[in-house]
């Protein structure tokens, strides 16, 4: 650990039991930079003699009060009176007295609080600061502390759709304080997530200084919360690692400043369920059906549901249901607008998490008479063929916004076919618009040259579609892999100066959802370093990460997790961050040997019983596992599975009974974590695979009974996936779904020559499916006819094919599956193999 010296008598020993560290830095490099103002001129401020506290805390007890009822946000003084006192009974075991600004000239020292006449006689004028903006200014008596707090603007956020966030300028100066004087640090919530400094003495020279966030919302925080204390399940799942919750842990992101004051929008909106429900006699204007009949509407589960954006109509329809909302104060919400950033600033549209086909859309009539979709369109890169179908239909309901609810903008979220900005001159965007832009590689690809560059030039495009305007917000995304996790967050910082002009500073939305309940608090370092820099993408990162080792850990564990964390990071720099996406990412065996190796030696560094090795506990968690996985990823041995040929008097009836004698001839296949563990399933389930020339029969089986919910789709219900690709060439992939209930799902892809979108509406005439089920088991045999699979012979005797059997378990949760596909279960390159075998094999 670097060890900094500044002229002040302050001395501090952290209780995790290291030798004293010097006194506080107000410049260092392990936190956010800040803008230094005129220094005052007075002498040197004592607050701590002798390990106890020698000044009081001083506020104005009736601002905040005073706006009660005047205004709808988050108090800001109050909360900060509430950290500093935390603060110093954890650093010297003491809380100071808070008393009132107007009795304050009875005291000599004192730290004050928020915005009133002591900081406004010094010089502290809270007004001029921006919004969240703080100021910190020491003076003869103390400190001041304060900062923008719309919990002293009346009439802030008092109208029922105005939908701003809070600024909470002197919490944050709180924040500050107890970490650039304290040394505190904020890691992770619970009990052994905080550094608490011991301090015995505690000397203010002058200095002043001001912060304000470099996005205005830095979000990411429902999912930091809502995997911790939010729910049950995630309190029972966090509480072994981190420590007891209580409920102040729930917003645990406030102590890394996440928030903004800027309405939300950009979001997945209307609701299709919420809308569908309003308009049943209008679902097909609603929602979008191909020239074919394929019609895109899953009543049953948000993915699945596409909105006919061909359909001009459907505008016209939205325009009049959000009449409704704002006539009515949002009370009126046909399309769940209030919560998916529908307010007086924005209103929001953003597709369903469903990818739409080229080839559902390419022959509609209206697509063809307006050449909306051409071969220059599909061909400007992955999902790009409906950016001009958007672009139109953006335009259409950007100008009735325009007319019916003047000063309110469209805000655009641009993710899977909305991803590219239209280029044809016909649909520019008009000036009332603003885009969300969900790319997929940022923050794990910053350091990839080749990667950003397709990024920027789509966000470049964007620009220039808004009228040379910026992009106002990022959709950050991270997956789950761990030596990814790990240290992507550090990468966070990268991004405003790598998109420059084509980024405004509305906001980051980092997405953790893919990671619950899992990497969140395992990988704190990443998520810390992510969030800090969204407040200060100039902040040093490896200072800020590094600083904290030792204190956090003691002086030989500390060590061997830096060298451990460092480790990762270059791993990941050196071998992934411009692997190919559909590689899997493999680091060589030497260097996991010395990930093991570092962790093995932190481990027995630290004491038994105490809160280092508490730490330790949780930091370890996620990576025994994830090492052997990466070595069963090197070692991996594609699988390959007989599959029975029946005989000429063996037949199969299809009745979920499986009392057919051949069955216990048949071989069963081995079900593995995909993800690559040597974790063995907790829900096993026999598979079994036969064959004659009319095509493909299974039985499946478990000892236990499956989650068969009418009121749920497919997905949401225990279900099985069989995949295959016929031959060895890999040039077309099927895949068929089914549950207990007889709900199915079919969908192809053609691979070779040119890969084509993934056709979810192809159908198999005579596949069959039948299950028996009850609380105690599940029994299901099906039938694939080899005629379904397109110029596909039957096969011979010992012909191979590629094939991955998915079982998917919805509660308790679990993923197995037949191959190694490290979570993507469409990943051909790592089907194993089935061998259809001959007669009496």
């Amino acid at each position: 650990m670097k060890k900094m010296l500044f002229p002040a008598a302050l001395t501090l020993a952290f209780w995790s039991g290291i030798s004293m560290l010097p006194a506080y830095d107000v410049k260092t490099a392990a936190l956010t930079p800040v803008e230094f103002q005129s220094t005052p001129e007075h002498a040197p401020v004592s607050l701590v003699k002798n390990g106890k506290p020698d000044f009081v805390i001083v506020t104005d007890k009736q601002a905040e009060t005073r706006m009660q009822g005047k205004n709808r946000t988050q108090k800001s003084i109050a909360p900060a009176v509430e950290i500093l006192l935390e603060a110093f009974e954890k650093c010297t075991g003491t809380r100071p007295e808070v008393v009132d600004v107007k009795e304050a000239s009875k005291y000599p020292r004192m730290i004050v609080v928020g915005d009133c006449s002591i900081a406004r006689e010094n010089g502290v004028d809270v007004s001029r600061l921006p919004p969240q903006g703080l100021a910190v200014k020491t003076f003869p008596k103390g400190i001041i502390l304060a900062g923008n707090d719309s919990s002293l603007i009346e009439g802030y956020n008092s109208k029922p759709l105005e939908g701003r966030g809070s600024s909470t300028g002197t919490k944050y100066a709180a924040y500050d304080f107890a970490e650039r004087f304290l040394g505190v640090r904020y890691f992770f919530p619970g009990e052994y997530g905080t550094l608490w400094p011991e301090i015995k003495e505690l000397t203010l020279t002058p200095v002043s200084y001001t912060d304000a966030p470099y996005f205005d919302t830095r979000g990411g925080q429902w999912y930091l919360g809502h995997q911790t204390t939010g729910t049950p399940a995630g309190k029972k799942f966090w509480e072994p690692y981190l420590g007891k919750l209580t409920a102040k842990d729930d917003q645990f992101f406030d102590r890394w400043r996440m928030g903004g004051t800027i309405p939300g929008g950009g979001s997945h909106c209307p609701r299709p369920e919420r809308i569908a429900k309003a308009y049943p006699d209008r679902l097909k204007t609603i929602f979008y059906t191909s020239p074919v009949g394929n019609f895109w509407y899953n009543p049953k589960a948000h993915v699945g549901n596409y909105f006919d954006v061909v359909n001009l109509e459907f505008a016209d329809l939205l325009i009049d249901s959000l009449q409704k909302f704002y006539a009515s104060d949002g009370k009126t919400d046909e399309g769940g607008y209030r919560d998916q950033g529908c307010n007086n600033t924005y209103i929001s549209f953003g597709m369903c998490d469903t990818l739409m086909p080229d080839t559902d859309v390419v022959n509609n009539p209206t697509v063809k008479q307006l050449g909306l979709m051409t071969p220059k369109d599909i061909a400007r890169g992955p999902n790009s063929g409906m950016a001009n179908i958007y672009a139109r239909f953006h335009q259409y309901l950007a100008q009735w916004i325009q007319k019916e609810f003047p000063g309110k903008k469209l805000y655009i979220m641009a993710y899977y076919n909305v991803q590219f900005a239209g280029d044809d001159p016909r649909w520019k965007l008009p000036p009332n618009t603003e885009v969300n832009l969900c790319l997929g590689s940022l923050p794990n690809k910053t350091r990839s040259k080749e990667v950003m560059k397709e990024s920027v030039n789509i966000a470049r495009e964007w620009y220039e579609s808004l009228g040379n305007r910026p992009v106002q917000k990022l959709w950050l995304y991270q997956g789950a892999n761990p030596f990814i996790v790990a240290v992507s967050g550090e990468f966070v910082g990268d991004i405003p100066e790598i998109f420059g002009k084509y980024l405004g500073r509305t906001s980051l939305f980092f997405d953790h959802c893919m990671d619950s309940p899992g990497n969140v608090w395992f990988h704190y370092p990443a998520t810390y370093a992510a969030y800090r820099s969204m407040w200060n993408p100039k902040w040093n990162v490896e200072a800020g990460i590094d600083e904290h080792w030792e204190p956090f850990y003691g002086r030989e564990a500390g060590d061997f997790l830096r060298r451990f964390h460092k480790l990762v990071k270059d791993c990941y720099l050196k071998y992934g961050v411009n692997a190919e996406k559909s590689q899997p990412l493999l680091y060589p065996v030497t260097e996991l040997a010395k990930m093991e190796e570092l962790l093995d030696k932190a481990q027995k560094a630290v004491k038994p019983g105490t809160v280092e090795e508490k730490r330790m506990k949780l930091f370890c968690a996620p990576w025994p596992k994830a090492i052997q996985s990466m070595k069963n990823q090197i070692s991996y041995e594609r699988p390959v599975h007989s599959v029975y040929q029946l005989l000429g008097n063996e037949k199969v009836t299809l009745d979920g009974k499986a009392d057919e004698s051949f069955w216990k001839k048949a071989k069963p296949m081995n079900l593995i974590d995909p993800k690559g563990s040597s974790d063995k399933p907790k829900y096993p389930a026999s598979l079994k695979l036969a064959w004659d020339k009319s095509g493909i029969y299974g039985l499946f089986e478990t000892s236990y009974g499956p989650v068969a919910d009418k009121k749920k789709d497919i997905w949401a219900n225990d279900n099985y996936e069989v995949l295959l690709s016929p031959g060895m060439k890999r040039e077309v992939k099927y895949q068929f779904v089914f549950d207990a209930l007889g709900n199915q799902f079919l969908g192809t892809q053609r691979l070779l020559p040119i890969p084509q979108p993934f056709d979810s509406y192809w159908k198999a005439p005579g596949f069959k499916h039948v299950s028996t089920s009850d609380s105690q088991k599940w029994t299901v045999e099906f039938f694939i006819p080899f005629s379904v699979f397109q110029d596909v012979k039957v096969p011979s005797p010992y012909e191979t094919w590629f094939c991955n059997v998915v079982r998917n378990k919805a509660d308790p949760r679990e993923y197995s599956g037949t191959s190694m596909t490290l979570g993507n279960n469409h990943n051909l390159n790592m089907f194993g193999i089935i061998k259809f075998a001959g007669k009496g094999d």
